[in-house]
């Protein structure tokens, strides 16, 4: 479908897509400043906390590979609206505070829902959007950042560190909203269905069940699945415990949010500005140049050990970084145009995997030998991110529009 300018049902439908993001960047990032509460209140290890994302990510692994073979067979709004609905039930679930061990099950729930929302969503909007998809998607995650920043003030407001079972307000509060949501995707995904490639499925199914695994046969599907894994183990670890990380160095509870929160604001500014950037410069190189500066300067706020000079180069790394995430789902479908859901899985699966190792392998090396030195070593894997890039800029230096 070729879509020539964006009408009022088209707009209905980013609107719903970019609010459901906020309440998923709100969930998803509430585990890393919920951690000290949630050890507290569960009696686990840092380890064990994040064995909670490593069961997460299993979830939303799984479904990353069934949709990554079979996701074009699908109505990829139907699909985002009943991932959505599923995640929320969990969500709500988790608010009555269950048992550790039935805790990891829902966040299995929760993994493959947001996780089956997230690769719909950035297939889709390649898909229905092909000359607009360059400014649409990073707005897309732009629409993440808003819920990822305002995250640590809205866990502040729900939940007291001297009452450990507050935690679960902040998960209650977010599966409420998702099932809001979930109301608004389906009636705008209704109104804008004719207009869309899924209003007839045959041919869809038909190209799908022909070569699944097509996509996962090139070797430059692999580059951006390695790219995808080193940037998240980054990213990941960085919101899962960077508070954790100034509360050892001395900050309180609320400062230590507030120093997530700053990073996240660094990001989320890029995140609106970077369409203007990928006006200038090709998809690869603005991922290749924000990605290694990102690494240097974080690397350098590991360093500070006071908030005032921490913050600045907090806020300076985190936008550099700010549409890196964008830019990977930008090389992956620009490499496999046809193959969007596909694309999206490489990308999602490495989410995942990073989501299942990073926060386990941080906390048991912090265990030992405090955060510092594994979040030193997650920047090191932002660079090798790069790495990754530079080798597929060798094979194919035109993936994505200019």
């Amino acid at each position: 479908m070729q879509n020539k300018g964006l009408n009022k049902k088209h707009i209905l439908l980013l609107i719903a897509f970019y609010c459901a993001f906020i309440v998923y960047a709100f969930y998803h990032n509430g585990f890393g400043i919920n951690a000290p509460v949630m050890m507290e209140y569960y009696g686990i290890s840092s380890a064990q906390q994040g064995f909670i994302l490593t069961m997460q990510a299993i979830g939303a692994l799984s479904v990353s590979i069934y949709l990554g073979l079979q996701g074009e067979r699908f109505n990829k709004i139907n699909v985002a609206s009943f991932s959505l609905l599923a995640a929320s039930f969990a969500a709500v679930a988790i608010g009555f505070a269950p048992s550790y061990i039935t805790l990891l099950f829902l966040v299995v729930v929760t993994g493959a829902g947001y996780t089956s929302l997230d690769l719909m969503a950035n297939s889709l909007i390649s898909e229905i959007f092909p000359k607009q998809k360059n400014t649409l998607l990073p707005l897309l995650h732009a629409f993440f950042g808003s819920g990822a920043m305002v995250t640590p003030i809205l866990v502040a407001m729900f939940v007291n560190p001297e009452m450990p079972s507050s935690f679960t307000r902040a998960f209650t509060f977010a599966g409420v909203m998702a099932v809001v949501m979930v109301i608004f995707l389906l009636i705008a995904g209704r109104r804008v269905l004719p207009e869309t490639p899924y209003a007839n499925m045959d041919n869809n199914k038909k190209r799908a069940s022909e070569n699944p695994a097509e996509v996962f046969k090139e070797k430059k599907a692999w580059l951006i699945l390695a790219a995808s894994f080193f940037y998240f183990t980054f990213q990941i670890g960085i919101v899962s415990w960077l508070p954790s990380y100034c509360l050892e160095i001395g900050m309180d509870f609320i400062t230590s949010g507030t120093m997530l929160t700053v990073y996240l604001a660094g990001s989320l500014i890029m995140r609106f500005c970077g369409p203007l950037f990928l006006k200038r410069m090709t998809v690869e190189k603005a991922y290749i140049l924000f990605s290694i500066l990102s690494a240097v300067i974080v690397t350098a706020a590991l360093f500070m050990t006071v908030p005032f000079a921490m913050a600045p180069l907090l806020i300076t790394g985190g936008f550099l970084q700010g549409s890196c995430v964008a830019c990977l789902f930008l090389m992956a479908n620009g490499a496999f145009p046809h193959r969007t859901a596909s694309a999206s899985s490489l990308v999602m699966i490495a989410i995942n995997i990073g989501a299942m190792t990073s926060p386990l392998w941080i906390g048991f090396i912090a265990e030992y030998t405090g955060f510092r030195i594994p979040l030193l070593l997650i920047c090191a894997s932002l660079a090798l991110s790069v790495v990754m890039v530079l080798l597929l800029k060798g094979k194919d230096s035109e993936l994505t529009d200019k």
